[in-house]
């Protein structure tokens, strides 16, 4: 190997243990903020909150602190390399963010027959605008026409039958928010 080549692999292996080393740094599973009481989060896409219909969804949270203000809103497809993030900042009333509260919502569009994971972090703020709590969750979005054929089989299902699946738990992943 030449000066040159053996000089290039060096580079390389740095950034491999430097990007080993971030990934490290965020992988525990309280994610970023470990020292901020846990928010529970949780929200489910239906086919009036993807493509362009702009209806954002709702967004249920749990453990809010009560002095909290704000609630700074980040929602990522985690299934591609270059995501475009939709982030938001919500004055906090309830524990419950009503579907259709962001009149600018981004939805998310999956291409036909596709399914994208995004990932929702929640950052409780006081009213100076400090964090005081952190929570995250992940939310399956598949393409507009699986969403719409499941919404029509669970329409004829007797109710006895139909599962809800926004009480089942979100998987556990190290989120990356990073203020």
């Amino acid at each position: 190997m030449t000066h040159a080549g053996a000089n290039r692999a060096g580079i390389a292996l740095t950034a491999i243990a430097m990007m080993a080393a971030l990934l490290a740094a965020c992988a525990n599973e309280r994610g970023p903020h470990p020292n901020l009481p846990p928010l529970g989060a949780r929200l489910e896409f239906h086919s009036k909150n993807l493509c362009g219909q702009g209806v954002s969804p709702e967004i249920r949270l749990g453990g809010v602190p009560s002095n909290t203000a704000s609630f700074r809103l980040r929602l990522t497809n985690v299934s591609v390399l270059s995501a475009t993030r939709w982030e938001k900042t919500i004055k906090a009333e309830t524990g419950v963010i009503p579907e259709g509260s962001f009149p600018d919502y981004d939805a998310p569009c999956p291409g036909e027959k596709q399914t994208f994971s995004y990932r929702l972090e929640v950052m409780a703020l006081a009213g100076d605008g400090q964090p005081i709590a952190y929570g995250w969750t992940f939310a399956t979005v598949r393409s507009l026409t699986w969403h719409l054929e499941d919404e029509q089989l669970a329409s004829k299902k007797p109710t006895s039958e139909r599962v809800d699946r926004s009480l089942a738990p979100a998987p556990r992943n190290p989120p990356f928010f990073v203020q």
